[in-house]
């Protein structure tokens, strides 16, 4: 079984940490994609120099120019550049880690039948990788004694949206096959755009092929804080990754996935926040009044919630 790694990269602090994580892979990736999102071409640069001549020698990595044009755009850049090529990849951030394990686990329960995707728990690490915190799994979950569970959108939905909550992680914790890898193109539920939270919107967008396979293994690391858009409270990134959870509430009772009691949870959670840390924000403040209504059962306010959003996501560059 043949998986290719995408990376979308950008920064060249944790390559060396990056290219480890792949060369001591049990089950090595058939292809290595790099998209240099850098500005100034620096990720290939490095990538080419005399320090990493090893590292290329032992890994098939190619490199590309990204579009430079947004993180995300460079994710659809990776799956064109992939093209399909083998029957299973995965978008690696540059700034995440990988343990040894990772792909010989995707790919035994993978052989389990066709599965949209497979995702694996994973650590919150330091600045240095250090892992410091799991993730929040609900506890029907995590307390299971299986290694491996499938997940159906019912489960998937219910348990995230609602309490505004991805305790799924991230696309570095995810192997896709290429349909699922395809869905990238149309991050929508319902005509709602989920802009911010591509990887949850996508794993829900997966659960309703057929159910996920979740892997209790802690097989990688996401490193929070640094330089990455976690870290960056006040940025379009993390505004966005907020009332994201709105527009995954909208997008799923428009497609009956999530109930109205559900989304109004969904809405009513995310106004203390957002007053908190956005209040005086004034690109998310109008949707604070917006929000207490949807949280109030007021369906008009629906319309002007997505009309707000689709100017948040144009005015941002999304």
């Amino acid at each position: 079984m043949h998986v290719t790694t995408l990376i979308p990269a950008y920064k060249t602090k944790y390559l060396i940490e990056l290219l480890t994580g792949l060369i001591t892979q049990t089950h090595a990736p058939s292809r290595v994609i790099v998209s240099d999102d850098s500005p100034s071409g620096e990720f290939g640069a490095l990538l080419r120099s005399p320090a990493m001549a090893l590292a290329m020698q032992k890994l098939p990595i190619e490199i590309h120019t990204g579009p430079r044009a947004g993180a995300y755009e460079n994710f659809k850049h990776l799956v064109k550049l992939w093209g399909g090529s083998t029957e299973f990849c995965h978008l690696l951030l540059d700034d995440d880690l990988l343990y040894p394990d990772f792909y010989m686990r995707h790919m035994m329960v993978h052989a389990t039948g066709r599965h949209p995707c497979s995702i694996s728990a994973r650590w919150n690490a330091n600045e240095r990788g250090q892992p410091v915190e799991g993730m929040p799994v609900p506890k029907a979950v995590w307390l299971s004694n299986d290694r491996s569970l499938l997940l159906d959108a019912t489960v998937l939905f219910s348990t995230t949206v609602p309490d505004c909550q991805n305790w799924l992680g991230e696309f570095s914790n995810c192997v896709m096959r290429k349909e699922t890898a395809d869905l990238l193109h149309e991050p929508a539920f319902g005509g709602v755009p989920y802009a911010g939270l591509w990887d949850l919107g996508l794993f829900l967008a997966a659960s309703l092929i057929n159910p996920v396979v979740y892997i209790q293994d802690r097989l990688g690391a996401f490193r929070a804080g640094g330089e990455g858009h976690s870290a960056q409270l006040l940025g379009k990134h993390m505004k966005a990754a907020h009332l994201a959870y709105a527009a995954l509430a909208l997008g799923g009772v428009r497609i009956g996935r999530l109930g109205a009691d559900s989304a109004r949870r969904a809405y009513a959670g995310l106004l203390a926040p957002l007053q908190q840390r956005y209040g005086q924000e004034a690109d998310v403040a109008p949707f604070i009044d917006i929000l207490r209504r949807l949280s109030q059962g007021d369906v008009a306010a629906e319309g002007e919630f997505l009309a707000h959003w689709q100017v948040f996501l144009a005015s941002h560059k999304f």
